[in-house]
């Protein structure tokens, strides 16, 4: 790999590592919060919202003192999604499916960041729109990225994980659209569908670092990525 592009794979891996502060901010966002905030009935985006106001649909108060920071949070994190996609297209196998994986890891992140800039009680259509883009095309990435590195020997469980947790994050998807269990378990079935993903890439970045830190510079990768 030319000195160039391992940079840029460091840099694009590390993006995805970066991805641990998305996690850390929610913990430190609810902290804020005056009024009791529930993983299992509260939805994620209620820690972006930008007013306070009682929820009539989800049957709880929403009201978030540190919600600008948040959204600077969720949009950091949609950037790094987008970022990592591109520059970790080197190390990956050089096929249609790593391709079309990096491609809805992109298109993901951009809906995180339209999710951060329209939070969802002062921009509902658009909020909703991009929490959509972001929780299924991350979910539809995660199983392609998964069984594609299943088909390349050097990634070792990480192609069976990825279709794994993808999977498991699309039946998340399904029970919170279903409304199994009504107000009480939207939040748990949303973050379900919405995190797997998230650690997925930052498992996957982790794995990356080791691997090209390891790898001779100079060394290239072969054209199937093994």
């Amino acid at each position: 790999m030319r000195t160039g592009n391992r940079r840029a794979v460091v840099l694009g891996a590390a993006a995805w590592v970066s991805l641990v502060q998305y996690f850390v901010m929610l913990v430190v966002s609810q902290n804020r919060w005056s009024t009791p905030y529930s993983w299992s009935r509260n939805a994620i985006s209620d820690l972006g919202a930008a007013t306070c106001r009682r929820s009539e649909h989800l049957e709880t108060w929403v009201c978030s003192p540190w919600h600008v920071a948040t959204n600077v949070s969720w949009a950091l994190a949609g950037v790094c999604m987008c970022a990592g996609a591109i520059a970790v297209t080197p190390t990956l196998p050089s096929t249609r499916g790593a391709r079309i994986g990096s491609g809805l890891v992109v298109a993901a992140g951009i809906g995180l960041v339209l999710v951060a800039i329209n939070p969802e009680d002062t921009s509902a259509t658009l909020h909703v729109l991009g929490a959509s883009i972001a929780i299924l095309g991350l979910e539809i990435a995660t199983v392609v990225l998964g069984a594609t590195l299943l088909k390349a020997r050097r990634w070792g469980p990480l192609g069976p994980l990825g279709i794994a947790v993808g999977a498991g994050a699309m039946i998340g998807l399904v029970l919170m659209l279903a409304e199994v269990g009504g107000p009480a378990r939207f939040g748990l079935w949303e973050r379900i569908a919405a995190f797997p993903g998230l650690i997925f890439l930052i498992v996957l970045g982790v794995r990356i670092l080791i691997d090209v830190s390891a790898r001779p510079r100079g060394e290239h990768e072969s054209s199937t990525g093994e």
